[in-house]
């Protein structure tokens, strides 16, 4: 989960251990909330949740989300703790803070190209953030922030590059993921259950994510362009179920 710098958020925890979901006893619920070092930035914040409630609401104050100018990111920690039928529980929750981001790219775009619905693939599992850091690496930081706020072409094309690296970081489990037949009651359609469409999706990704990355470096390209690392590594040689090779794997 990423939040943007000096924003307030509001986190839900449910109280539950491997025997199910629990009712703590009264006053016995607080959190606690760490910084990337470990540094505590809240020391047993007590908590009051309704009566009967098997879950909780978390509110963190901006103060303690603050991330330095220096900083892409920086990851805080909270930790739960409660007193259910005697005995002591306790969960991890974390999230990121983020700089405010430059582009304008939503999840929505990535399941577009993807032809995915919400319930497919949510917005926490589609991660803009780790797409905009590989490529910033890939053309370098002021390049793509330049590209980014260009407000030209050039901007369009870092945006598409955006999106497409944020797909392809979910290739390696999209067959999974995803349902491969899908009816709302009146028509039914199949989709990914070749092989060797998904090794297609997989090459037409890479191609266009070269060709956009070769505009954002400029003249100075090379001219083999090396994309980024998930997605030559996103095919799937071996199928779980069968243990053989699917058709077109290795693209």
């Amino acid at each position: 989960m990423d939040i943007v710098s000096s924003a307030p958020v509001t986190l839900w925890a449910d109280f539950e251990a491997s025997q199910g979901l629990l009712i703590p006893e009264a006053g016995s619920v607080y959190y606690s909330l760490y910084d990337a070092t470990g540094a505590v930035l809240v020391l047993k914040g007590d908590l009051t949740p309704e009566a009967e409630a098997t879950g909780v609401s978390i509110s963190i104050d901006a103060i303690h989300n603050m991330l330095a100018p220096t900083r892409s990111f920086e990851r805080r920690l909270l930790t739960l703790h409660w007193i259910a039928q005697g005995r002591s529980y306790s969960r991890r929750l974390g999230y990121r803070i983020v700089q405010m981001p430059l582009h304008s790219v939503v999840p929505d775009q990535v399941r577009e190209y993807l032809a995915l619905g919400e319930d497919e693939l949510p917005n926490e599992a589609i991660d803009l953030f780790s797409a905009q850091i590989q490529l910033e690496e890939l053309v370098g930081k002021e390049a793509f922030t330049s590209a980014i706020t260009s407000g030209t072409m050039l901007e369009l094309r870092a945006e598409r590059a955006l999106i497409l690296t944020a797909a392809s970081a979910l290739f390696p489990s999209l067959r999974y993921r995803i349902a491969q037949s899908k009816s709302d009651g009146t028509a039914k359609f199949e989709r990914l259950k070749d092989p060797a469409a998904f090794g297609e999706l997989v090459a037409a990704t890479a191609g266009e994510l070269a060709t956009n990355l070769i505009a954002l470096l400029g003249p100075n390209a090379p001219t083999n362009v090396v994309t980024p690392f998930l997605l030559q590594l996103s095919t799937i040689t071996t199928d779980p179920i069968t243990g053989s090779a699917p058709v077109a794997a290795g693209v």
